[in-house]
């Protein structure tokens, strides 16, 4: 399988319909407009395509002087167990780590282990 990681979009409507089949505008409830303004407005943005369908995502969110927030990273259910999310997160810290700044980001419980395999450590708690 070859995926290309880029930072543009190929069409508005792959992210629509990424956020769709994920579930996360149940939760965000965001227009299309809404949704393509917050990925024009992030630090850096990584979309996953194989072919011409988007499988994955995830974005920066940063002053671009101090902290830099990862957040939005998520790949289509069967893309899954691929690497593909590893990659996008790696691509999305180097970008950071590149430009001096201190990452941060939240994640689910079950996520942890994940993330902990590729060198990430816990360091607050988060509240909501």
């Amino acid at each position: 399988m070859n995926v290309i990681y880029t930072d543009s979009l190929q069409a508005e409507n792959d992210l629509i319909d990424l956020y769709k089949i994920l579930g996360w505008n149940d939760f965000l409830m965001l227009s299309p407009n809404q949704l393509i303004t917050a990925m024009k407005q992030s630090f850096f943005v990584i979309y996953a395509y194989v072919g011409n369908r988007l499988v994955g995502t995830g974005r920066v969110v940063s002053d671009g002087i101090i902290n830099a927030y990862i957040c939005g990273v998520g790949v289509l259910p069967m893309y899954r167990r691929q690497g593909i999310g590893t990659e996008i997160i790696k691509k999305l810290a180097s970008h950071c780590t590149e430009s001096n700044l201190h990452i941060q980001f939240f994640c689910d419980e079950s996520m942890i282990a994940y993330y902990e395999k590729i060198g990430f450590e816990r360091f607050a708690i988060g509240m909501k």
